[in-house]
């Protein structure tokens, strides 16, 4: 299946909060696909996405991190705010600690 179709399938899958399936998709070999999945659990945003994005703030690949903390802070709570503030004073990464800045200045708590 193409790279577009499996992100098209994945934003179908957001749109009924199907948390579990869009998990499945957070091993893909595609780095895209990866990151449409972790976009699609900050969007969901029940307790288990929250878990799921908690772990991969932490994850080897940069740019899968910088993804996870967008969407960590598209939760809008305190503890991702929190979450966010601890993970910026120990990370190395400078490209990921610009988006954790970032995102943080335009934080929200909803």
């Amino acid at each position: 299946m193409s790279e577009e179709r499996v992100v098209e399938k994945i934003r179908k899958l957001t749109e009924k909060r199907k948390t579990e399936k869009v998990e499945q998709f957070l091993h893909d070999k595609d780095i895209e696909v990866v990151k449409a999945a972790i976009a699609g659990l900050g969007i969901i945003q029940d307790e288990m996405a929250f878990n799921l994005l908690s772990k991969l703030i932490d994850h080897e690949n940069p740019e899968i991190r910088k993804a996870a903390i967008v969407a960590f802070a598209n939760t809008g709570t305190a503890q991702a705010k929190t979450f966010l503030q601890l993970l910026l004073s120990k990370e190395t990464d400078t490209s990921v600690k610009e988006v954790a800045s970032k995102v943080l200045q335009e934080f929200k708590i909803k």
